[in-house]
């Protein structure tokens, strides 16, 4: 109850205090600006308030696109490879592939009817890697990053020769980061996602699993993430069945088209190539029927150049796995049931299996080898393998089968050709302009000290990207072989998650009130403070605390002030206190003893600014 003043003059009472607290309008509620977010991000999408709010980023993306036109000009109708006519067959024939799922023919199957397809597919992959960039930015601005910083950690994927390569191929890996990143994105923008949110994200990892094969176990990285948000079993049963559905509907259509329920028939031919860099069969002891699975090293299957060994270049000329699992006179094509088929998948994934068990640590030892050549392998060499522009086109003769199957899509028959003076500035660009392997790799551990420092939050926002990022880089090797072209989508991942480690934990919290819509934290200026004000007298004195929207003026004597909304109209009787707000004790504390100080209403559990 406010004091009354004895030495007020007549007819004057004190003004009541108010509760502090941010203004109305920060208020999220239904029929709030939360309400009217369609209108406001639309009008932020301007030109006017992209210049205004994001000059950095429209500046560097008009710069990113200009080494992206010169791919398009300088190399046509596109970049090339082995997988590409096999997307380009499978796209043109309506079916299923039995080495990589063809999530990525559907892609191709939708661009086929444009006049030229095969340019026309490179291009919407260059605006691609554009979104992806932008992508990374508005994540990192959401969570208050300055612009700087954000465009910093969106910088590798504007400008990176190597990424703009891997957009001028047809080859699915641009599409597939694009999808994993707004699969993190649906989730990233509430600290516990809704049941729509859930069942995109879902939807988007579906798509993944069968744009490349190694994105499968990705799906349980995101599984393990909604769980931790503890989103409910109705949301996560939505993100279940939205993943589920497409993913065993892919399975069912290849067992009817191969009989066999999968959705491709190589993930244990791969897997035995992986074991060819170590497997000893003196210490396998394979059953006869595996025997002739064992790698012959007295026989080369690739040429290597001399190198002094323990050093990067004995390692690089080692023959690879892609070259037993590819060469002339590997066992697959000469036994009973050539090809890659079910019968060949399962003896390479019993082959595998048994070197695995038989050689635990010689598998951990070449995959971590793997893993550490992704950063240390691929700045300098411009070459087809790491992603470069190169004078030559990545197959120098074309096939007849594969002009066929060029045909049969695009229309065309040609390989890659270069178109000067492009070709002659793009390669010139590439020289100085790369994501080098050491910064990447100090971009991992960043992310990394990030996740360690939030680990009473489950390593916080940036726990999902870094987890992504660090599958993507040790997956390719544990199955196979860690290629560039397969870790690429790790690099927008690893800044993403670097960057979030530098945002405060604030961020984290407001976003969670955000989401269950409690009110947001007092903005600049406004006051933080509990909810209800310390009920206790004020110092002998001392002017009592005008209430914030009241003006600080008092009345004039003899007319009595408007009274508070919690009060009743009618003026108290002369010589009787005035009634007390509701929200307040019909009687105040006894001086000296302390106020009740527990914040009470929708503000006490808001984050302090």
């Amino acid at each position: 109850m406010p004091d009354l003043k004895l030495n007020a003059p007549r007819g004057k009472r004190e003004q009541p205090v108010t509760e502090p607290g941010p203004p109305p309008e920060r208020i999220l509620t239904s029929g709030g600006p939360a309400a009217d977010w369609p209108r406001r991000v639309t009008a932020s999408l301007g030109p006017r308030a992209l210049w205004r709010d994001h000059r950095l980023l429209v500046i560097l993306v008009a710069l990113g696109l200009v080494p992206r036109v010169l791919a398009s000009l300088a190399f046509r109708p596109a970049l090339l490879t082995a997988d590409s006519f096999l997307y380009m067959q499978e796209a043109a024939a309506g079916s299923l592939g039995q080495i990589r799922p063809s999530g990525y023919s559907y892609f191709l199957d939708v661009l086929q009817p444009l006049p030229h397809a095969l340019p026309a597919v490179t291009t919407a992959q260059h605006l691609m890697g554009i979104a992806i960039a932008v992508i990374v930015y508005g994540l990192l601005r959401y969570w208050g990053l300055p612009a700087w910083g954000a465009c910093l950690a969106a910088a590798p994927t504007l400008f990176d020769t190597r990424e703009i390569a891997l957009e001028s191929y047809i080859l699915p890996d641009t599409l597939y980061t694009l999808t994993l990143l707004l699969a993190v994105a649906v989730l990233l923008t509430r600290r516990i996602p809704r049941l729509w949110q859930c069942a995109l994200a879902g939807l988007l990892v579906a798509y993944v699993s069968l744009l490349r094969g190694n994105g499968l176990p990705l799906a349980v990285i995101f599984a393990a993430f909604i769980l931790i948000r503890r989103v409910g079993w109705r949301a996560f049963a939505a993100a279940a069945a939205a993943f589920a559905v497409p993913v065993l509907g892919y399975a069912l259509a290849f067992h009817g088209a191969y009989g066999q329920f999968n959705i491709t028939d190589s993930d244990g031919i791969f897997l035995w190539s992986r074991t060819t860099s170590f497997a000893n069969c003196a210490i396998i002891k394979p059953p006869p029927q595996l025997a002739p699975l064992c790698p012959d090293r007295e026989k080369p299957v690739a040429p290597s150049a001399p190198a002094p060994a323990w050093s990067v270049n004995a390692l690089l000329s080692a023959p690879t796995p892609a070259d037993y699992l590819w060469a002339p006179g590997v066992w697959w094509r000469h036994d009973k049931h050539p090809g890659i088929n079910s019968y060949n998948n399962k003896l390479g994934l019993h082959f595998a299996i048994d070197a695995i068990e038989a050689q635990p640590l010689d598998y951990l030892r070449v995959t971590a080898r793997d893993v550490m050549l992704i950063f240390l392998q691929n700045d300098r060499p411009l070459t087809k393998s790491t992603m470069s522009f190169t004078v030559t086109p990545h197959i120098a003769k074309l096939p007849s089968y594969y002009a066929r199957d060029e045909f049969k899509y695009a229309g065309s028959r040609g390989n890659t050709y270069l178109v000067q003076p492009f070709a002659y500035f793009l390669l010139l660009y590439q020289l100085p302009v790369y994501f080098p392997g050491v910064v990447f790799f100090l971009v991992v551990v960043t992310g990394l000290a990030g996740v360690l420092r939030r680990w009473r939050d489950w390593g916080g926002p940036q726990a999902l990207p870094w987890a992504l990022a660090a599958a993507s880089i040790v997956l390719p090797a544990m199955a196979t072989q860690s290629l560039y072209r397969y870790t690429i989508v790790a690099i927008p991942l690893a800044c993403l998650a670097a960057g979030l480690a530098f945002v405060r934990p604030g961020p984290w919290r407001v976003a969670a009130a955000s989401a269950t819509e409690t009110p947001a934290p007092p903005g600049p200026g406004t006051p933080a403070g509990p909810a209800t004000p310390p009920l206790g007298p004020p110092q002998p004195g001392t002017p009592p605390a005008a209430p914030a929207t009241q003006p600080l003026t008092s009345p004039r004597p003899g007319t009595p002030p408007a009274a508070p909304a919690t009060q009743p109209l009618t003026s108290p009787q002369p010589g009787t206190l005035p009634a007390a707000p509701d929200t307040q004790p019909l009687a105040s504390p006894e001086p000296g003893t302390p106020a009740d100080g527990a914040p009470k209403g929708p503000l006490a559990d808001a984050p302090s600014p």
